[in-house]
């Protein structure tokens, strides 16, 4: 069993290794040098000399594999790429809305394509054939420039854009290799009829892993607790559905396994085969198998033939994030949780409690397994957590211990409420309501745990980026085999105390009066400081609730938890996008919006948001001044709040250091603010509209005389910063600092 897992785990390292490293050219010639250094050793029979070869052996095998892979499979579909031209392909998966019409998974000549069509998600189902002239791309060049593994991971070769007008032929009847989506669909279907609003996209999350009907704040708050894993289908809840299949077969172990191997392979094809479900099903498959067939079951030999099976359905699988997290998630509880459980029962003093308090010490013993089990999956995945997601949770391990047997009842009861919904759609209905109510305390619980101080820390901090690499140093210096190593305790207090030291350090005060533009792309988000008194400046950008999550942690790891001001300019959702994501993660003193003709959706959005996170709103129809301790935050209305771009002014004043932010004004009513107003010399002026041609104009340049301008502007159609007002600022002797080449920009006074 052991050779299998060292043939296994060479097998996949040679997948890596050519998808990552090996130029294509040279693959053959390292096939060639490694089955000759196999031949040699099989000559010398010392242990050394046999594991060298198995590894030599898998390795070759593995770029062979690889190489052959995409030779066969590969090439052939890059002969449709680098012009338009007219494909037929057949619908293989659900379609996705999109900004412009569609995104559907499609088979085409033995491969996968990704279309972007223009037409409405409805107008296709399952096998339909779509004729359609489209541009082609390979996606191992993703634009066109950089390389892009995330869909050749998932097996989609060819991205395909419509050029042209779409044929849509309806399927005669539904393939044979549809039916297992079919049946997801089907389950999401059902779960929408019976369940309510407000919990169905969570259970559609829990039981096929669709998590288009959560929220962003939800799948944040989960990610920040450290507990996303529950609606990202995996071993779990592989496991849940065998153990409820044993239990119904009660003594009748072969059969229980027969039954529990069908149900796993039908539950993996609904989900497509994604690796943590794949590699669930064929290590929970040999677990049941094993003892039927009077073998022994070694868990690193099963999990390392499980991620071989993936890798030759998909060499470049090795790239999918979900796969990397399910196996070192896995090879941490098989590696490191029995020590840390060991060491949980030691701490917990179980021989005590073995001795006077029974009962108790069941309890003690299943919450030590839970907290070890989570420890352990985390240790090896944390950094890729940090690097994909740039969250590190700190509370994972206390959300993990008291939700995981709660998510694991509901996990099943939902299902069972599925079945009692087919005949009877009333009792179902029922049944599901009923169900609702430990989902909500569910939700309820990561919602407050999300919100403790410090539930989690982000890497926006290279403090906090320092302490992980320094807490993986001691991790190692603990876990290698060396007399005289760290003790358990010294580890801690050092991980605690360079956690402590991080999280002073990020949230450090630099200067009394600041101004500080966030990189949000294509958008603005300003923080203006002044002691004690903060307001923020608009919230939005190309990524929308995203951008507002991510100033939000910027602000976290600043040790910032409140705002006195949140002040909207107008309601572009270049401005507003991301404020109420921010308004669920920040305490906000006040909301402040002008009142201008302008997108009432975004308006309304935004103050059903503050409501449920208890913020007063101000709506200004006039020019507004709010004093501080060290100076004041003057609010300007624009002279015509009914024209385009239309947008509220913000001027702070400490002393004679002066800051200014114009929103999207244009240039005419630039020139009217002045004629109204009387506007200081300027220290810092925020450049109007992202740097477009019709704002920041020449007068107010010239009538300011500001000593620096900063450009909050992203990726964008528009040409800004434009030419013209670049040469405007150089003109009046300013400096020019741009979030899309500077990043995030701070300006201390």
């Amino acid at each position: 069993m052991r050779r299998l897992a060292m043939f296994a785990c060479s097998f996949a390292a040679a997948a890596a290794i050519y998808v990552w490293l090996l130029p294509r050219t040279y693959a053959l010639i390292a096939v060639g040098i490694l089955l000759t250094a196999a031949l040699v050793l099989r000559f010398f029979h010392a242990a050394p000399c046999e594991r060298g070869r198995i590894c030599a052996l898998g390795l070759a095998v593995g770029l062979l594999w690889s190489w052959s892979y995409e030779r066969v499979k590969i090439e052939p579909l890059r002969a449709y790429c680098g012009k338009a031209q007219t494909i037929s392909a057949e619908v293989c998966d659900a379609p996705q809305e999109t900004k412009y019409g569609c995104r559907v998974e499609a088979r085409l000549a033995g491969g996968k394509i990704m279309l972007y069509l223009d037409c409405e998600p409805e107008t296709l189902s399952l096998g339909d054939t779509v004729k359609v002239c489209a541009e082609i791309i390979d996606v191992s060049q993703g634009s066109g420039d950089t390389e892009n593994l995330y869909y050749q991971s998932r097996d989609i070769s060819l991205l395909g854009f419509q050029r042209g007008e779409a044929e849509i032929t309806p399927a005669a009847s539904l393939p044979l290799r549809c039916y297992p989506t079919a049946a997801a669909l089907a389950i999401r279907s059902h779960i929408d009829k019976l369940f309510p609003d407000d919990t169905e996209g969570f259970v559609r999350a829990l039981l096929t892993g669709d998590r288009s009907g959560l929220s962003y704040r939800t799948q944040n708050e989960m990610s920040v607790t450290g507990i996303s894993h529950i609606v990202s289908v995996s071993g779990m809840h592989v496991s849940l559905l065998v153990g409820a299949v044993m239990l119904l077969c009660r003594q009748r172990r072969r059969l229980g396994a027969i039954v529990s191997a069908f149900v796993m392979l039908f539950f993996a094809a609904m989900l497509g085969f994604t690796p943590s479900v794949t590699r669930a099903v064929v290590m929970n498959g040999v677990l049941l198998l094993a003892p039927l067939l009077g073998r022994e079951e070694d868990a690193p030999t099963t999990l390392s033939f499980a991620l071989m099976l993936i890798l030759a359905r998909n060499p470049w699988a090795i790239a999918n994030l979900s796969l990397q997290l399910s196996f070192g998630a896995i090879a941490g509880i098989f590696l490191l949780t029995p020590r840390i459980y060991r060491g949980l029962l030691h701490f917990l003093r179980d021989e005590t409690l073995k001795k006077r308090f029974p009962r108790l010490r069941k309890v003690v013993r299943g919450g030590a397994a839970i907290l070890s089990t989570s420890l352990g999956a985390t240790v090896l995945i944390q950094p890729l957590l940090a690097k994909a997601f740039g969250t590190i949770s700190l509370i994972g391990p206390l959300t993990n211990l008291l939700t995981l047997t709660l998510i694991g009842l509901v996990f099943i009861a939902a299902f069972a409420v599925l079945l009692i919904g087919l005949p009877s759609a009333a009792l179902g209905t029922l049944a599901a309501q009923a169900l609702s109510y430990p989902i909500h305390a569910f939700l309820w619980l990561v919602r407050t745990l999300a919100g403790a101080p410090y539930a989690a820390v982000y890497t926006t901090s290279g403090y906090i980026v320092a302490w992980l690499v320094l807490t993986y140093i001691l991790l190692g210096l603990y876990f290698l085999p060396k007399k005289g190593k760290i003790q358990p305790a010294v580890l801690l207090s050092c991980v605690l105390a360079a956690l402590v030291g991080a999280c002073i350090f990020s949230a450090r005060e630099a200067g009394d009066t600041a101004i500080t533009a966030f990189d949000v792309g294509q958008g603005q988000c300003v923080l203006l400081r002044s002691g004690d008194f903060t307001a923020m400046v608009d919230c939005g950008g190309d990524s929308g609730e995203r951008d507002g999550e991510n100033v939000a942690r910027k602000l976290l790891m600043e040790g910032r938890r409140h705002i006195d001001l949140l002040i909207l300019t107008h309601y572009d959702t270049d401005h507003v996008g991301g404020a109420i994501q921010l308004l669920s993660r920040i305490e906000v003193g006040e909301l402040v919006l002008p009142e201008i003709s302008d997108d009432t959706d975004n308006c309304e959005l935004l103050l059903q948001a503050a409501r449920a996170a208890g913020v007063s709103c101000r709506f200004l129809n006039a020019d507004t001044a709010v004093k501080s301790e060290s100076g004041t935050l003057s609010l300007l209305m624009p002279p015509d709040a009914q024209e385009k771009n239309a947008s509220l002014s913000a001027l702070m004043s400490v002393g004679e250091y002066d800051i200014l932010v114009t929103g999207d004004l244009s240039s005419a009513q630039e020139e009217a603010l002045l004629q109204t107003h009387t506007l200081p010399d300027l220290e810092v002026l925020v450049a109007g509209h992202h740097g477009a041609e019709n704002a920041t104009s020449e007068k107010l340049l010239l009538q300011t005389a500001p000593d620096v301008v900063l450009i909050s502007v992203g990726e964008n159609r528009y040409g800004h910063p434009t030419q013209k007002v670049l040469e405007r600022i150089a003109a009046v002797g300013a400096a020019v600092y741009r979030t899309d080449t500077c990043g995030d920009i701070t300006v201390l006074r």
